[in-house]
């Protein structure tokens, strides 16, 4: 698993609605009833960057607050500022402010395929990042709660993929829902979206 490798990975065709379909179950039945809504642009940033002879990827668990995505398992990022020049920066700028990644470090390789949110109205483009070495990493303490490095081998191990009763806010249970377990950590919703199609891309060629 060298740079080569990573990079004649993210050149195949994104498999797009396929690879997110199987993770949106819970996502249909507000699909058609949000359709006609305006989607607002957002940005993640996905990080990569080799250790030894391992690739990581850079996950972070949310601070507790009072919305709909607290304490969730997510890449960083978020929405657009007005001065950002585009999404690419709002990535970057997100990823400086959460955990510290300055803004011109890595190289952009790839930029998945668009993600929509039905019960926040955004619609969430994720962008690759490719690092040379592992980044110094510090935690915004309002944003996150904590930094998972994730190796790619553990992405594409078969266990990764579970099925379990996610509770969601609202007091609400999703029963036998699809998700990952990564770091023992449960990643569902918008984010198991992109891991999936992430998932898809780096199966060996």
């Amino acid at each position: 698993m060298n740079r080569d490798w990573l990079l004649q990975c993210f050149e195949k065709e994104l498999p797009g609605e396929a690879a997110h379909a199987p993770y949106k179950r819970y996502r249909q039945q507000f699909e058609e009833s949000h359709a006609a809504q305006a989607k607002r642009p957002a940005a993640v940033a996905i990080h990569f960057y080799q250790k030894d002879t391992n690739w990581y990827f850079i996950l972070i668990e949310r601070s507790t607050y009072n919305g709909q995505h607290s304490g969730q398992m997510a890449f960083p990022g978020g929405k657009p500022d007005p001065t950002d020049l585009h999404l690419e920066f709002t990535a970057r700028r997100e990823s400086f402010e959460e955990i510290g990644i300055p803004i011109n470090n890595g190289q952009q390789i790839k930029t998945l395929s668009n993600v929509w949110i039905p019960v926040s109205g955004f619609e969430v483009s994720p962008f690759i990042f490719l690092h040379e070495e592992a980044p110094l990493l510090q935690p915004n303490p309002r944003e996150v709660q904590q930094i998972f490095s994730i190796a790619i081998s553990e992405l594409l191990k078969q266990e990764s993929c579970i099925q379990k009763d996610i509770h969601i806010p609202g007091g609400a249970i999703l029963k036998d829902h699809p998700c990952f377990v990564l770091q023992e950590k449960i990643v569902w919703g918008a984010t198991a979206l992109i891991l999936n199609e992430l998932k898809l891309l780096l199966k060996e060629l």
